[in-house]
């Protein structure tokens, strides 16, 4: 073994590719304060991002080999043998083989530093995304030994990673926004992935497409005629019947590759006010409950309890808890990614009435800012706090004039200031 190991590092570029995907790796588990801990699903789809830079860089290397083993003065060795494309699978593996095994490595380091112990997708789910992204790297090794096969090592560089490159925007329709299967949509989700979960059928389809287009490319023999290497008949079929499998696959699988979920949290403390958190979030929660308590205790000292609801939960992408005396908590974007939460962001979150549909439609009712900027500064104020910056006129508010605006935002109407 040791024996094989130092001739494949004598010979071959695709070995050698493991030492920059280190780097890689490293740079992307790090990127943006390791937002991601915590969450099975959205720690397995982050270090998706990572292969698509990997994977033509793979195409690439592969594509050397390949090229090397092909040229004049290599090639009688490669088509004298009773089994000719054993020799370019065996180098094929040696470039995503390592690859692979690195990939994996950093997803369970993940897992483990996250502390996923009952991630809300399910552990074969999980395991199952992990192993496309695997086969993906070896989807790309293969079309690099392909191209590689047909021209000199440093074309054949060229065109492996460039292929590559492109095949990451052609075959996943990076620019389609419509939802439909993309045979190389592998994750990169930047945003916490609670309330979804992987679609089974969509990643067996994965699975199946880019393992078995994988094999047609690697098994394509190449024969020499006239100085030309070309594929033969059986190369030129196993090739087309690739393409044809990519093209189609489209049409026949699942359009989603998640699901919604709607599982309401189940990690509640305290009462008056009872905060409810999801499992995964556990991490955040004596953080998120100090600055609500904080503000919830203000408020009662003060004398504004319309500002105290009953219950505060928090809410996913899927699941928003509704009813009389139930506040939707969502976590911004700094909790993850820099540990910080402010007694801003929670009053922001608690007082935004996100349930209302002109929220997300991007027109709100006239003088909705005005009414909501003055609540947040209200309750920052008797909180011992205050805003830096408001972009409309507000002003602070009484008891009643709290009660009456929160209750027309429960109704998802608006209560002008007077």
């Amino acid at each position: 073994m040791t024996a094989n190991v130092r001739y494949a590092l004598r010979t071959l570029v695709g070995p050698w590719l493991l030492l920059p995907a280190i780097g890689l790796e490293v740079a992307i588990f790090l990127m943006r304060g390791v937002p991601w801990r915590g969450e099975g699903l959205w720690t397995v789809d982050w270090f998706a991002i990572s292969l698509f830079l990997l994977g033509p860089l793979a195409a690439g290397a592969a594509a050397v080999d390949a090229a090397r083993l092909s040229r004049p003065g290599n090639i009688h060795l490669v088509v004298s043998v009773p089994r000719p494309e054993r020799v370019y699978l065996r180098t094929a593996l040696w470039c995503a083989g390592p690859l692979i095994a690195l990939h994996l490595l950093v997803i369970v380091i993940g897992i483990l530093i996250g502390e996923v112990w009952r991630p809300s997708t399910g552990w074969m789910a999980l395991v199952g995304a992990a192993l496309v992204q695997c086969a993906a790297i070896l989807w790309f090794t293969a079309i690099g030994s392909a191209i590689g096969r047909f021209s000199t090592p440093l074309l054949a560089g060229i065109a492996g990673a460039g292929a590559g490159y492109v095949l990451n925007y052609v075959v996943s329709n990076a620019f389609d926004a419509e939802p439909r299967f993309r045979l190389l949509a592998l994750g990169g989700a930047t945003v916490t992935q609670l309330g979804r979960v992987y679609n089974p059928d969509y990643l067996s389809g994965q699975a199946v497409v880019l393992l078995a287009t994988a094999l047609l490319f690697l098994v394509v023999p190449v024969t020499m005629r006239s100085g030309w290497r070309r594929p033969t008949g059986v190369g030129a079929t196993a090739a087309a019947v690739a393409v044809v499998m990519i093209a189609v696959a489209p049409t026949v699988l699942p359009a989603n590759r998640k699901l919604a979920d709607a599982q309401p949290p189940t990690l509640c403390e305290g009462t008056g006010p009872q905060v409810c958190m999801y499992d995964e979030h556990r991490r955040y929660a004596d953080l998120v409950n100090s600055r609500i308590r904080t503000l919830t205790q203000a408020a009662l000292r003060s004398g504004y309890p319309a500002y105290v609801p009953e219950r505060i939960v928090e809410q996913s992408q899927s699941y928003r808890a509704s009813g009389g005396g139930v506040r939707s908590l969502w976590l911004p974007a700094d909790i993850y990614e820099k540990g910080r939460y402010s007694i801003e962001d929670a009053a922001y979150f608690l007082i935004e009435p996100g349930h209302c549909e002109w929220m997300t439609g991007g027109l709100t009712p006239e003088g909705f800012w005005e009414v909501f900027f003055s609540l947040l500064d209200t309750w920052l104020h008797i909180a011992g706090d205050k805003l830096d910056y408001v972009p409309v006129e507000h002003r602070i508010l009484s008891p009643e004039e709290v009660r009456t605006a929160l209750a027309a935002f429960e109704r998802c109407e608006v209560v002008p200031l007077t």
